[in-house]
């Protein structure tokens, strides 16, 4: 990301065009035509060759010479340029900080708006494991023939970001959602640990009631369950908070499977706190309690 906010400083406009162009043509194909390429940037066809070949000498794209038209792909440093791009174009930020976070699909940054606020930058990357072995894709990719990298992690951060504005009203110490733009969505800074690197905890019982009144009050008042639930991603901050983050498998407690979803959450958070800190906790009793009305 450090790198992309790098190519934002000298980029031009017209190289920029070219790779919304290849964009565009990556929602049919893997691998966009130097002819496409030419039609969805509306430059002749000696500037599309000569801002391809400055844009693939940048690195921000992959070419393919293996079938009869060579093609082009947009690489992950490429859609970072786009996306850093629409953000800062659009005043939501104007320096990029460290990276702040970690995880199998996606990284956090820190980052600066021109007023000096602080804000936390999720940048989803689900292409770095293979696409089969990402449960999570069957909830965002529905009936889609053609398989996107690019497609995936955009519906990624909008699920994402649908969810925060869901649970921000609720007024749950969870981040504001501030804006996403491809498979970026940005939200305040969101301080604390996630639970599975909390050694110890002064008053675990205490903490886990905490954290069932968060699934329950979300699951009352917003009708949603997270889905996913585990120890790294409920975060507690310095203030001993409860901040449930990573919302792209979210469902509507009316979903077909939403009880199952549900009790697995409740499962989860059960056998962490068994394991951990030696405490017991009957799951049927606490799943008894989001139903009575």
């Amino acid at each position: 990301m450090a790198e992309a906010a790098k190519y934002l400083l000298d980029i031009e406009k017209e190289d920029l065009r070219i790779l919304m162009a290849i964009e565009i043509g990556m929602k049919r194909s893997e691998y966009v035509t130097e002819s496409n390429i030419k039609f969805y940037s509306r430059y002749p066809l000696e500037e599309t060759r000569y801002r391809l070949k400055k844009v693939h000498k940048k690195g921000l794209i992959v070419r393919n010479a293996s079938s009869y038209e060579i093609g082009y792909t947009l690489n992950s440093l490429g859609y970072d340029v786009l996306a850093l791009h629409t953000l800062v174009e659009r005043g939501k930020i104007s320096q990029l900080g460290p990276l702040i976070g970690k995880g199998k699909e996606s990284d956090v940054y820190s980052c600066m708006d021109d007023n000096r606020n602080i804000f936390a930058l999720k940048i989803y990357r689900m292409g770095r494991t293979s696409f089969k072995n990402i449960k999570k894709t069957r909830n965002l990719i529905k009936n889609r023939k053609h398989l996107s990298w690019l497609y995936i992690n955009r519906l990624a951060a909008k699920r994402e970001f649908e969810a925060l504005k869901k649970i921000f009203i609720l007024k749950l110490n969870t981040p504001k959602p501030i804006t996403y733009n491809r498979h970026i969505v940005l939200m305040s800074y969101l301080r604390g640990k996630e639970l599975a690197y909390c050694k110890a905890l002064v008053n675990p019982r205490k903490i886990f009631k905490r954290i069932i009144k968060q699934i329950q009050v979300i699951y009352e008042k917003v009708g949603i369950i997270h889905g996913d639930l585990g120890e790294f991603n409920i975060v507690i901050d310095e203030n001993e908070n409860i901040l449930i983050i990573d919302w792209i498998q979210w469902v509507s407690k009316n979903h077909p499977n939403a009880d199952k979803l549900l009790e697995r959450d409740i499962t989860n958070v059960c056998e962490y706190f068994n394991k951990k800190f030696k405490l017991h906790f009957d799951k049927n009793v606490i799943l008894n309690s989001f139903f009575k009305k």
